[in-house]
């Protein structure tokens, strides 16, 4: 979205995600891509020198991952819909969910240890403000785990057809630099890294064109290769740890 577009209202916002949840199933929310960023999540919170932590999941929808993380300490899960809130409510009533705007939500000022961002900091309209409010929420010390599009990857994916969004939704890709420069402030960044290879424009069309990784397989395992693409950046997917120092 570019700054002279006018943003949707919190409003828009909430009947979009209400929307989205009602037809996650067709839209087919739930994928391997998914299913591989989830296990990173978890793999870093195992990694933490942390037992049964607090944990809140902002934008958790249907409430599939705040659920796994319920397996690893006290999970509270947070989202701008209604509708998607009372979907997770009814299958874990054990959990406590609130449907609200994060900005102004009643939630407990530093209070949680881990604070997971999947998939949500490119949807809000106002971002540094998103990341402020994580930062209200956690303790001193405690943790910030955000994924989010790989601006540089999305801009060379070549198929534009993703890019056709309904007026009610936000999409606004974040680089890697941005994101560490709006987290600078008040964190450590631990680790920061890409997932999925992807792209097929630009550099990405000759670093993922199927001949040369046929040829490079006779080299190296297709999971090697991946695991290099990765850490060179050319994931679609990024994911940081973060943690809060002041």
């Amino acid at each position: 979205m570019s700054a002279s577009e006018k943003l949707p209202s919190i409003d828009d916002q909430r009947q979009f995600w209400n929307w989205h949840w009602q037809h996650f199933e067709e839209r087919k929310v739930i994928n391997d891509w998914t299913e591989r960023r989830a296990r990173e999540i978890l793999r870093l919170i195992n990694g933490l020198p942390l037992k049964r932590p607090r944990m809140l999941d902002l934008g958790c929808g249907l409430g599939w991952f705040t659920e796994k993380m319920a397996a690893l300490g006290e999970v509270h899960g947070i989202d701008l819909s209604p509708e998607g809130i009372a979907v997770a409510q009814a299958r874990r009533p054990d959990i406590t969910y609130l449907a609200g705007n994060i900005y102004d939500a009643n939630l407990p000022t530093n209070y949680f240890d881990v604070v997971v961002s999947q998939e949500v900091i490119a949807h809000v309209d106002n971002q540094q403000k998103y990341i402020e409010r994580a930062t209200q929420v956690l303790k001193v010390g405690g943790y910030l785990i955000i994924t989010t599009g790989n601006k540089w990857v999305m801009d060379r994916l070549g198929d534009v057809g993703w890019r056709v969004q309904p007026p009610q939704h936000i999409a606004n890709q974040l680089s890697r630099g941005h994101l560490k420069a709006m987290l600078a402030p008040n964190y450590k960044i631990l680790e920061n890294f890409t997932i999925i290879p992807h792209g097929q424009l630009g550099i990405l069309r000759f670093v993922n064109s199927f001949k040369l990784n046929a040829a490079l397989s006779l080299l190296i395992s297709p999971e090697k290769l991946a695991a290099l693409k990765e850490k060179a950046g050319f994931g679609w997917q990024m994911i940081f740890l973060a943690k809060k120092t002041s």
